[in-house]
């Protein structure tokens, strides 16, 4: 089995007056296994029925293989399909759950019961074959339904938030069983998810959306560590924004004395905002309890603190109504709630995105 390439073209779709998608372009090699990412409501669902052919667009064209099949019927595209609700048929057996898209495909008996063993096989549910689904757990049901996925061989996988019903130990267990799968048949994926996490962990490429567009596409490091834009850093988990002037290799903190030095600026002059992840920002004792004061911090006061096992989980809030998440290891200073602290903010770990019009209120 091998993978085909996947080319998107100008995908338009509304719903009456609300535009759904709006030109959606992209391209996924052979092999490759991408993630659709972003909040509810921003049209990664709707893109997967329409390169499945479950829907169909008011613009554009879907290409597999280079062949258009924008007008194809779905069951003749090849693309596997695995269902955020399992959806699953409570009558049939593990094995007949399987072998129902050979029987669709009148696959001879024979091929079909080493199709299905080898499908069952790959997701080690083999001694299962005969039990039903009301008798499987949530993640032996969802592994079932990524073999009835694979089982006909299709060289497209799509994948609809499968992982979403299930709880965190079964999803971090399903998410390695899906990457197994996929990379060993050389398949290639589309996986839905607004699990920023997920994405990172499981994609060659990630496709982040908002509102019907593709706000930038690329590989899990260029999106963590070069976002293009305040809704990308914020989505992919930078949780601390501060307003900045930028200067060649240095970022004043608007509305104080601060000042970030040895900043990476990106080329951006002026207006910027500066974002932090909660696990680079660190908390040190206010400046006049502190002789040797940051002038890359600013002082604010803890309104939250949270035990997080293997670290605490700080919300401070400075004089000017910003607020800053900062994630601080066991084993130094616990601040407690009401206390000032300064709030320091490396400018080694700032990731710096341009200021438009609609992040004119960053705090």
């Amino acid at each position: 089995m091998s993978g085909s390439t996947l080319e998107i073209i100008g995908l338009r779709k509304s719903w009456g007056r609300l535009a759904v998608l709006q030109g959606i372009g992209l391209s996924v090699p052979g092999g490759q296994f991408v993630s659709l990412l972003g909040p509810s409501g921003c049209g990664k669902t709707t893109l997967l029925r329409l390169i499945t052919g479950s829907l169909a667009p008011d613009a554009g064209r879907v290409l597999v293989d280079g062949a258009d099949v924008t007008e194809m019927a779905t069951h003749r595209r090849n693309m596997g399909m695995v269902f955020q609700n399992f959806a699953l048929f409570p009558h049939l057996t593990v094995a007949e759950n399987v072998a129902f898209p050979l029987h669709v495909r009148k696959i001879p008996a024979q091929a079909r019961e080493a199709q299905v063993r080898d499908a069952l096989a790959m997701v080690h549910l083999e001694a299962l074959e005969a039990r039903y689904p009301r008798e499987l757990s949530g993640g032996q049901q969802q592994r079932v339904g990524l073999a009835r996925a694979i089982v006909f061989r299709p060289t497209i996988l799509l994948l609809d938030e499968p992982l979403s019903n299930l709880d965190a130990a079964l999803r971090e267990e399903m998410r390695i069983e899906i990457s197994q799968v996929t990379r060993r048949l050389g398949i290639t994926a589309v996986y839905v998810t607004h699990d920023q996490r997920e994405a990172l962990a499981l994609s060659d490429s990630i496709a982040l959306m908002n509102r019907g567009r593709i706000e930038q596409f690329g590989v899990p490091e260029d999106l963590y560590l070069r976002p293009a834009n305040a809704f990308v850093a914020r989505f992919i988990g930078y949780t601390n924004a501060v307003a900045v002037t930028v200067r060649p290799g240095s970022a004043r903190i608007d509305g104080g004395e601060a000042v970030l030095h040895g900043i990476d600026d990106r080329g951006i002059l002026g207006p910027g905002i500066a974002f932090f992840h909660p696990g680079d920002i660190a908390l040190a004792p206010p400046p006049e309890a502190n002789a040797a004061a940051h002038d890359d911090a600013v002082v604010a006061r803890v309104e939250e603190l949270a035990f997080m096992g293997d670290h605490f989980e700080y919300v401070v809030e400075d004089a000017s109504g910003r607020r800053f998440k900062a994630n601080v290891p066991i084993g130094g200073t616990v601040f407690e709630r009401g206390s000032e602290v300064s709030v320091v903010l490396p400018a080694g770990k700032a990731v710096l995105v341009p200021r438009g019009a609609e992040d004119a209120e960053t705090p």
